[in-house]
């Protein structure tokens, strides 16, 4: 039940961030300048004839309602965690400091940023911040029958982290660092999901036996992961600092060759176009790499399933990113990039995951005889 409400969470996910980059798209963000009421009216019962046919509070409004409803599943994830995991391996000290974290939420829901003290807010996202990455490192420790719990408290914390981001954002009108940040916290809410879905399934954990991948397809992996998320990073600072709009040819930067002119290099958004231009072809260069590196080493069907998945996708996301260019922002096709590289950050992120569920080597024998004889038995 967990492996299947965690995949249903992984694909609310997906599609809340894709909604999201939508609004980015269509610029309507800033449809309500008020949270967490919409027009100064509760969130839940705004009159939808109110914001059904309007298109920037469609989704903006839309945007609102789908992150609450994944708040809400999150929730029931974490519940169903912490039920299924044995008494003696629940973490109860974190799971009391989670409750305090709802009530601080549903605190800071009901009065606003506007009837808060002074730097209120930016204290508390800074410790939902923390909270969240010491989590993730006590799930990276914990024995597996206590990992997934960790995860979903993790999950937990980061999703309310995310909606207090995203509340933040729109009262300071869309600061670019927010809104980056708040992109960035979605996809690592949703990588932690992927690894809650993938430690429950049956047929993943059935593979931890098989013999382990060598240490270089692993670096190589971590290496792919990680510049594909940092990627997703450039990409959300070229879309929320309209830095796309220096260059509109493709593959050139101009008619007069690949490089900037060199007085457009003290320019904030040329650097970040550039930056986020170039490191396409290495991202690129990487992942089919990692695919012949995998295929090579004889790695598990669903390694190189999944690194060939993003081999494609890779070459998809960069066509996409010229028709950018060419479209001069064209809505569909803008929200396509996006989606893209949410799947291929998807799939980098489930090789690596497979890849270093196995050990990095394999047990050794003991040398005393009598223990020899009993672990060949």
């Amino acid at each position: 039940m967990l492996n299947i409400m965690s995949i249903v969470l992984c694909v609310l996910t997906f599609g809340l961030i894709v909604w999201g980059a939508h609004v980015n798209t269509t610029r309507s963000g800033m449809a309500f300048p008020d949270w967490p009421t919409s027009n100064f009216a509760p969130m839940v019962t705004y009159q939808p004839s109110e914001w059904l046919w309007a298109k920037d509070k469609f989704w903006e409004h839309g945007h609102r309602l789908f992150a609450s409803f994944v708040g809400l599943f999150t929730t029931a994830v974490l519940v169903l965690a912490v039920w299924k995991t044995p008494a003696a391996s629940r973490p109860h000290r974190a799971i009391g400091v989670v409750v305090g974290v709802v009530l601080a939420t549903i605190i800071t829901a009901i009065f606003g940023i506007n009837l808060m003290p002074p730097g209120y807010m930016e204290t508390f996202m800074i410790g939902l911040g923390v909270l969240m990455l010491y989590f993730l490192v006590k799930s990276a420790q914990a024995p597996s029958e206590s990992r997934v719990v960790w995860l979903s408290i993790s999950a937990f914390v980061a999703v309310c982290l995310q909606g207090t981001f995203g509340g933040y954002t729109v009262r300071n009108n869309l600061p670019d660092w927010t809104s980056v940040t708040h992109g960035v916290l979605a996809e690592i809410f949703l990588m932690i999901i992927v690894g809650i879905a993938l430690l429950t399934s049956t047929a993943w954990n059935a593979k931890r036996l098989m013999p382990p991948v060598k240490r270089i397809v692993m670096s190589v992996v971590a290496v792919t992961w990680g510049l594909t998320f940092l990627q997703f990073i450039l990409g959300a600072l070229t879309r929320h600092t309209d830095a796309w709009g220096v260059s509109l040819t493709f593959p050139q930067w101009s008619d007069d060759g690949f490089l900037p002119a060199s007085d457009q290099w003290q320019q904030s958004q040329v650097l970040i176009h550039f930056l986020h231009r170039t490191t396409a072809y290495v991202v690129a260069l990487f992942v089919v790499a990692q695919y012949l590196i995998i295929r090579k080493d004889g790695a598990p069907k669903d390694v190189r399933v999944s690194a060939l998945i993003s081999g494609l996708l890779v070459l998809v996301q960069i066509v996409l990113g010229a028709m950018i260019l060419w479209s001069f922002r064209g809505e569909l096709v803008t929200t396509l990039h996006v989606m893209t590289g949410v799947i291929l950050l998807i799939f980098n992120t489930i090789t690596m995951y497979s890849t270093f569920r196995r050990p990095l080597v394999k047990t050794q024998a003991i040398a005393v005889p009598h223990m020899a004889v009993e672990g060949g038995q």
